[in-house]
């Protein structure tokens, strides 16, 4: 019985700290923004030296 309650009460923390990371306006700008960042990095390397329009124009 003790083991449920402690994990009963890990799991209530882990929810709130959830709740108040999604609630949270300042938390969000900084997820997004090093989210898209951490994505970012890998799609440059990916599309090294691609060019989306030739040299000359169109």
């Amino acid at each position: 019985m003790v083991e449920k309650k402690k994990s009963l009460r890990l799991l209530r923390m882990v929810r709130t700290s959830f709740m108040i990371i999604y609630n949270d306006h300042f938390c969000w700008t900084f997820i997004k923004s090093y989210g898209l960042f951490a994505l970012a990095v890998p799609l440059a390397k990916y599309f090294d030296g691609f060019q989306v329009l030739p040299p000359g124009g169109i």
